[in-house]
């Protein structure tokens, strides 16, 4: 078969990255908004309830962000045509070990890589210039998942072949971070807690940043920058002391009643 041409694999790379965030986000917003809606309501943090005008808002900087997205796609893959970087289709070439450490690396590393770029967008003079287009959002939708200004959605693009030119990954792996990457973000911004309270922010799954944990970030726009996990905001004391101390209160009881019980 013939390689596609540059024109064909700039329109397959948009599309491909055009879907990724229109499936995710929708698919959050289907379950969490409509089928799952009642069953749900009790779990809206803070009664979030999005302003007029923000789904609008939110849809066209997430397109722009796919735009940008779609471009460092295809990038990646002139570097990897002309062997600048290593994505691999044969699990044999490295084996299963790497394969999952690989995973495993590339995750972490991109929660560390957002947590720092996150955290230094919060700096007056880029929060108000950059980082204030994604904060317009107080309670966000799954739909804000890329509603990022093009500069901020630039500063996230990049990780992906920073990391591939030091990093060689199967194409399966890199799938699946992108695939991980677009669901986080899209239930991370749903405005309803998905997991048990009582399992976070103190619990068996103190490591993982729940919704609430970003939902609060955006409400009161203070702490909470990690993406993945909470491990860079407690051990540079950016964790917000008032979701440690009372989260939402709603649920905090719920723990308090099931403990009593």
């Amino acid at each position: 078969m013939q390689d596609p041409s540059l024109p064909q694999m700039a329109l397959t790379v948009l599309v491909t990255d055009f879907l990724r965030y229109a499936l995710a986000a929708g698919a959050v917003w289907l379950v969490v908004n409509v089928l799952l809606r009642r069953r749900l309501a009790g779990r809206r943090i803070l009664d979030a309830v999005p302003a007029p005008g923000q789904l609008r808002r939110e849809i066209a900087y997430s397109l722009s962000t796919v735009f940008v997205f779609a471009a460092n796609g295809l990038l990646l893959w002139l570097l990897i045509a002309n062997g600048t970087v290593e994505v691999y289709p044969d699990v044999d070439r490295r084996g299963w070990a790497w394969w999952w450490a690989s995973l495993v690396l590339i995750i972490v590393a991109h929660d560390a890589w957002f947590y720092w770029t996150h955290r230094a967008l919060h700096h007056r003079r880029w929060f108000r210039a950059v980082h204030g287009r994604h904060h317009a959002s107080l309670h966000p939708t799954p739909w804000a998942a890329y509603a990022f200004h093009p500069v901020e959605a630039l500063v996230q693009a990049v990780f992906l072949p920073l990391f591939l030119l030091a990093v060689p990954v199967h194409a399966g792996v890199l799938g699946i971070f992108l695939l991980h990457m677009i669901l986080r973000n899209a239930i991370g911004h749903c405005a309803h807690e998905l997991f048990p309270w009582r399992w976070t922010p103190r619990g068996w799954l103190g490591w993982i940043t729940p919704v609430s944990h970003h939902h609060f970030h955006h409400a009161r726009n203070r702490g909470n920058y990690g993406l993945y996990f909470t491990w860079w905001d407690r051990l540079c004391g950016t964790e917000d002391p008032e979701y440690l101390r009372y989260g939402d209160e709603r649920f905090a009881a719920a723990v308090r009643q099931e403990a009593t019980a």
